[in-house]
This record gives structure tokens, C-alpha cells and sequence, in this order.
């Protein structure tokens, strides 16, 4: 019994729960010099349908500017639009919604729960990820172009899947970058 006090306070230090604030980093590779429009773009409303979505909205309204600055779309990007700006400009308006799912084999399982706590190796894990970007792009106040892209992603993990958790970390990251890369590409088109 003395074994068992000193050895559940360890395993709580493993973590096994998916993390879904996956923020994909822009990839600096647009050349700004040439860009498809001289507007500048103010990125307007931004909201995240979640409930910790105040924990990871500045990163994704950051990593928006990125990747947009990063197309080379619009000459200038930025969060907020500035008073004394009388000149044209775009507007994005975007809702973000993901949804996770996560299910277990707990026939190969089982025994991680019970008596081989912490080493028994075989876990079993699937998950799939649903990300939905609804975006509406303005020219001054007047709507040019709206949508809705939806991105879906899935993996498995067969060897300590109640803790190794990177693989489902690193496809919510793929399946959000896939997402943000075909809205800029509908941006594009209706530019």
C-alpha cells in the first residue's frame, strides 16, 4: 500500500488531455512588395465558439495577420483601423468552431487502468477534429464575399495513447493551417 502513495501522486503528472488551442505559425514566404490589392485589411470582428476562447484569441487573431501579411493579398494588415483613415479599405469578419472527438479501445486498454497503472502500453486512441471558419470580407461597408470552410482531420495512436499526445496536438495544428490556407485562398479569388 505504501508503494501505491508514492506512485498515484506521479501519475498525475502525466498529462493525457487533448489540448485544442493548436495555433498554426505563418510561414514568412509572401513577398510584400508585390501585393494583389493596395487596400490595407482590417481584421474586425474575430470570435471563437468556445469555452475558453478567451485563452487563445489574441494568438489566433495574430496567427490570421500572419498568414495574411505572409500571402501578400493586401498591402497592409492591421487589428485595428485607425480614425483618421479616409480612404478605402477591406474588412474580415470571422467565427471560428471546432469540435473534438476522442473514443478509446478499452478492450486493448483496460489494463492501464488496472493493475499494470501507468506501463501497460497498448492504448488505444482514435480522434477526429472539425474546424469551421465562417468568414464575410467587407470593401469599405459593403459585403464582397462570404463563406464557410470546414476542415476535418483524424488520427490514431496504438502505444500509450492516454499520454502521448503529440500526434493529436500536431493534427489539430495541420487540419487548422489547412483551414486558414483555403479561406485566404477564397480571399484571393474574390480580390
Amino acid at each position: 500500500m505504501r508503494y501505491l502513495t508514492y506512485y498515484l501522486p506521479f501519475l498525475f503528472l502525466f498529462h493525457c488531455a487533448v489540448d485544442l488551442r493548436q495555433v498554426p505559425p505563418p510561414s514568412p514566404n509572401g513577398n510584400t512588395n508585390r501585393t494583389q490589392t493596395n487596400l490595407p485589411l482590417v481584421i474586425g470582428k474575430f470570435e471563437i465558439l468556445s469555452a475558453d476562447r478567451g485563452a487563445y484569441t489574441d494568438a489566433w487573431r495574430m496567427a490570421w495577420k500572419g498568414h495574411l501579411t505572409s500571402a501578400s493579398l493586401f498591402s497592409n494588415v492591421v487589428l485595428e483601423l485607425n480614425p483618421k483613415t479616409t480612404s478605402d479599405f477591406y474588412t474580415i469578419d470571422i467565427e471560428m468552431k471546432t469540435h473534438y472527438n476522442d473514443k478509446y479501445n478499452w478492450w486493448y486498454t483496460w489494463p492501464v487502468l488496472w493493475p499494470f497503472t501507468g506501463i501497460w502500453p497498448i492504448q488505444y486512441r482514435e480522434a477526429e477534429y472539425t474546424v469551421d471558419f465562417k468568414y464575410k470580407l467587407f470593401k469599405n461597408k459593403s459585403l464582397l464575399n462570404e463563406g464557410t470552410v470546414t476542415k476535418k482531420g483524424d488520427t490514431h495512436e496504438f502505444l500509450y495513447g492516454l499520454y502521448k499526445v503529440r500526434n493529436f496536438h500536431r493534427m489539430i495544428e495541420e487540419t487548422n493551417l489547412e483551414a486558414v490556407r483555403t479561406c485566404i485562398q477564397n480571399l484571393s479569388e474574390s480580390l
